[in-house]
């Protein structure tokens, strides 16, 4: 019996319901980098140590520019908070029990959630504007890779929203295996595509993770002790500190890790569902390379820092695209 593939299909409900899912993620990338924008313009303190308020204050009187700046942040944060609240609820309505749309937008809610948390641990513990102390450095390491397990989590919704059900894909498979059968094997065999173990992704993963959070370590370094102009670098006593003393170990992780990435894009680039990813996660890895290679030979000015930690979310993202596809395909 003929069955219409439409029936497989997302409903429109459905398809709704991932554009939703994607203005949040966009929406998300921006409110991350102008988190990065409040550390750099030192306006972590702009609101004093009142959190959710103001100085104490729902709205601020006579605000200043470092108060404009972190209230302009909450104010966007609060709204993401307000998207990511429908997302689950809107997915609990579209979708059946136990489909990956809905885990994955709670995942992204509840990480909302968490961040709103480290946040507000930064203006209250005073961990904001000139604090070196390692806390500030442990958190705003943590705060970043919460940021990744986000932007991770709504890419995934999105992702699962967006498939087919499992009677397309089982449609779709008899429908590949029947035409195999039927057609004849002539002249030389199709090259196969290499399979990628589950522990090289995870291994990538992990170390994407690491890397951001020794990124935002380097990040915080160049904000509270900026690179001296000419062939001396930092000098003095802000030497001897910790968050420069670090700044090399960036770098060096950056490339081993960034290497892996190559290495998992060229070995699924052949397959066609993989392909697209694996070219964008080959594809912003050497971007990402360039633009660390400038930060350090630029002294790390602020917009080139914003658009570091804008290619290093997409590059996450790709990696974790490339993931889910290629499990889909060995599905």
């Amino acid at each position: 019996m003929d069955v219409p593939s439409a029936a497989f299909l997302p409903s429109a409900g459905q398809r709704r319901f991932a554009r939703f899912a994607s203005v949040l993620l966009v929406f998300l990338l921006g409110v991350i980098v102008f988190g990065a924008w409040v550390r750099i313009t030192g306006s972590g303190a702009g609101c004093g140590e009142h959190w959710p308020s103001c100085h104490g204050q729902l709205v601020p009187r006579t605000p200043s520019q470092a108060t404009l700046i972190e209230y302009t942040h909450r104010l966007t944060s609060g709204l993401l908070g307000l998207l990511a609240l429908a997302l689950p609820v809107w997915a609990w309505r579209c979708f059946p029990p136990g489909h990956g749309a809905r885990r994955f937008s709670l995942g992204t809610l509840a990480l909302v959630v968490v961040e709103a948390g480290i946040g507000a641990g930064l203006v209250k513990n005073r961990l904001v504007v000139d604090d070196a102390s390692v806390a500030r450095a442990v958190v705003v390491a943590l705060h970043l890779v919460n940021t990744l397990l986000l932007t991770g989590c709504a890419a995934l919704t999105i992702a699962l929203a967006s498939k087919p059900s499992s009677g397309a894909r089982a449609l779709g498979s008899m429908s590949r295996r029947a035409a195999g059968a039927a057609v004849p094997q002539v002249g030389s065999a199709v090259p196969a595509v290499r399979s990628v173990p589950a522990w090289a992704f995870g291994g990538v993963l992990v170390g994407l993770c690491a890397v951001a959070a020794s990124g935002a370590v380097t990040a915080l370094g160049d904000t509270l002790f900026p690179v001296a102009a000419g062939p001396s670098g930092q000098g003095g006593a802000a030497s001897e500190h910790f968050l420069v003393q670090l700044r090399v170990l960036h770098p060096i992780l950056a490339c081993f890790v960034v290497c892996a990435a190559f290495a998992l894009a060229w070995a699924l680039a052949q397959a066609r569902q993989t392909r697209a990813w694996a070219v964008a996660l080959a594809g912003l890895s050497f971007v990402q390379l360039v633009l660390g290679a400038l930060n350090v030979l630029w002294r790390a000015p602020g917009w080139l820092q914003l658009t570091h930690l804008l290619v290093a979310q997409l590059l996450w993202i790709s990696a974790v695209m490339l993931a889910e596809k290629s499990r889909a395909r060995e599905a």
